[in-house]
């Protein structure tokens, strides 16, 4: 079985960091278990804390004023998620919720600051994911207000295979993720029903889905939103 050194070394802001750095690390932040559907934290909550994602799924999502659900991302093993005054990724103004059983460090400001001091290339691996994240938020922006509906779910498609495909035989991809339709509606900007009849569209060949499990052919799907 894996220890909490094992899962904190796959974490992808510590992958980089030496087994001394990470047993440092491993002495500050107690592990946390939570079950499926499970509120980690909400909007409005001062949370003051960096999760270290190291087993499960976890789903950030806001919610409008008319009450409609908008998911910005779905995180797997070795993200990294909350809020503090040094590092902000602007999921602290989120709902964090579970969609699977979880297991997750926390290291609040304190810690996280005298570690960084000390430790100065966490600082810079924190820079560059907070790049990355602003590059992938303007990316989902751009495509829900420009793009239509079959668009933003066959890029959703990649991109959920990329982040938790299972490899399958003759080039098949299983997003290891079981999604509704209203979940990809929520995802994407979209209405169940809409989602339903393109999803529906999809080449047999391409997209196949059935009890909300999803299997894609990643290269056709790309060649077919490129046509």
């Amino acid at each position: 079985m894996k220890t909490k050194f094992d899962y904190l070394a796959e974490i992808n802001l510590l992958t980089e960091l030496s087994a001394e750095d990470i047993a440092a690390i491993d002495a500050l932040v107690p592990i946390m278990s939570y079950p499926a559907n499970t509120i980690i934290y909400e909007p409005g909550d001062k949370i003051q804390q960096i999760f270290f994602l190291k087993r499960g799924r976890v789903q950030l999502f806001q919610v409008t004023p008319e009450g409609k659900q908008l998911t910005l991302t779905v995180l797997g093993d070795g993200n990294i998620f909350g809020e503090t005054d040094l590092f902000a990724t602007g999921a602290g103004s989120c709902y964090a919720k579970t969609v699977a059983p979880t297991l997750v460090c926390k290291m609040g400001k304190a810690d996280l600051a005298r570690f960084m001091e000390q430790r100065p290339r966490i600082a810079l691996k924190l820079v560059e994911i907070l790049s990355q994240e602003i590059r992938k938020l303007q990316a989902l922006t751009t495509m829900l207000v420009l793009e239509d509906v079959k668009t933003r779910i066959g890029y959703l498609l990649l991109t959920l295979s990329d982040q938790f495909g299972q490899e399958e035989d003759q080039g098949w991809v299983r997003i290891d993720l079981k999604l509704t339709h209203q979940e990809v509606a929520h995802l994407i900007g979209a209405t169940r029903e809409s989602v339903s009849l393109v999803l529906s569209e999809f080449p047999a060949d391409t997209v196949q889905t059935e009890r909300g499990v999803i299997r894609v052919q990643p290269k056709r799907l790309e060649n077919l939103l490129h046509d």
